[in-house]
């Protein structure tokens, strides 16, 4: 579910969609991200942090559901600060040691998401990563290009729905409009003159002008 005053309808997010959360830093789109990855109508969801630890992405996610018992979270944690122990006996986490290592990363996602996938009561699972623009720190474009186009490409055949978030700054027009191809629809944020706003560009699940909204 979304949070109450967020603007968006994450259930009417069709399965096998990609979506783009995209905006300057500091307007809310971890928090959207979380919500539309809580659109999962079998609540399930996997989460890719590369800002955030695995501890915090629980904490935050968890908060923010009526239900959090009844949901199934995993958390590719990519921050690369610890959790090499005895942290990954619930099988609900695995650690990258940096968010450089992209084949890690996706060599994680992609083992929750086939876990998921042959899961009956699971099948319906939400993709989440946070954030694109850590790994454009540690990687170039292209290789951030293809792997977030094989995350997306696993995210369309499995039937589940992503969300991707990226943090915009005026030098980023190329990277933005490349990444963009590899997307369904995108949620764009920014600040507005009474705090964040947000609009949806080539889906319904929301507002196609700029609308206020309060970040969870």
């Amino acid at each position: 579910m979304a949070a109450p005053d967020s603007p968006l309808v994450p259930g009417d997010i069709e399965r096998g969609t990609s979506v783009l959360v995209f905006g300057p830093a500091m307007t809310g789109k971890r928090g959207l991200v979380l919500d539309i990855v809580a659109g999962s109508h079998d609540r399930s969801a996997i989460l890719v942090t590369t800002k955030a630890g695995d501890d915090r992405i629980h904490r935050e996610f968890e908060g923010a559901r009526d239900d959090p018992d009844a949901w199934r979270l995993s958390v590719v944690d990519c921050v690369g600060q610890g959790g090499f122990g005895d942290e990954q006996t619930d099988g609900t986490t695995e650690y990258v040691s940096t968010p450089a290592d992209l084949t890690g990363a996706g060599i994680a996602a992609s083992g929750f998401m086939q876990s998921c996938y042959h899961d009956d009561e699971r099948r319906r699972a939400r993709v989440g990563l946070h954030s694109l623009s850590t790994l454009l720190m540690y990687a170039e474009l292209r290789r951030v290009y293809q792997f977030v186009h094989a995350l997306s490409t696993r995210v369309q055949s499995a039937g589940f729905a992503g969300a991707f978030a990226l943090d915009t700054t005026p030098g980023d027009a190329e990277a933005r409009q490349r990444l963009l191809q590899l997307f369904d629809a995108a949620v764009e944020t920014r600040e507005g003159p009474d705090g964040p706003q947000l609009r949806v560009r080539g889906g319904d699940f929301g507002p196609g002008s700029w609308t206020d909204y309060e970040p969870s």
